[in-house]
């Protein structure tokens, strides 16, 4: 997407920690290390490239490293959890977990966490995804507005494989906003309370 997009966030749905220059940012570089706390620990958050296959430079005593993201399952940044698109290499942040977990661009949230923000202008990555659960592969929506790309693709072939969310598409009735989307998969997992 070449475009820069503006991504509003509603701030009942997102808590915001306000940055304060002193980060906390864990890498994970499995599933099974997010599930047993088995993470790198750095205390900086230098930088991230928004390049196709993205990158983070974090610190540790001083000591910059920088990380490929499509070598890392995710990471923590300030109490928020980042996955990594295997596809793409770009991460989105998780929004909500439950029945079905949903995500928005990660260099946008990125940025509104390190500038205490809560609307931030991304110019690669897709708006939002979706997933089974946190070990299963990130599916991106089509941006509306090119609604014929690689991404209708990945969000057909989740819908075939995943007849169990019918109700949860038909909802959206094929609007692929991300406001659309969030608000969807919040109703949708209310029907789910015991899904974690």
């Amino acid at each position: 997407m070449k475009l820069k997009h503006l991504l509003l966030i509603i701030s009942l749905v997102v808590s915001f920690k306000v940055y304060s220059g002193k980060d906390t940012v864990i890498v994970y570089t499995t599933y099974q290390n997010y599930v047993n706390k088995i993470g790198e620990t750095y205390d900086k958050m230098v930088n991230y490239y928004g390049t196709i296959k993205m990158k983070i430079t974090v610190s540790k005593n001083a000591v910059e490293t920088t990380v490929k993201c499509k070598e890392i399952w995710g990471f923590m940044y300030n109490g928020h959890l980042f996955r990594t698109d295997a596809r793409t290499g770009q991460v989105g942040e998780l929004i909500v977990k439950g029945k079905i977990c949903y995500y928005e661009n990660g260099i946008a949230h990125l940025e509104m966490i390190r500038n205490g923000t809560n609307h931030e202008i991304f110019s690669l990555g897709y708006y939002c995804y979706v997933s089974k659960d946190l070990s299963s592969k990130l599916a991106p929506f089509p941006s509306p507005e090119y609604p014929i790309s690689d991404a209708n693709k990945q969000i057909k072939k989740f819908k075939r494989a995943n007849p169990e969310y019918a109700d949860f598409f038909k909802a959206l009735n094929k609007d692929y906003s991300y406001q659309n989307v969030r608000a969807k998969v919040m109703i949708f997992n209310r029907n789910f309370p015991d899904d974690k």
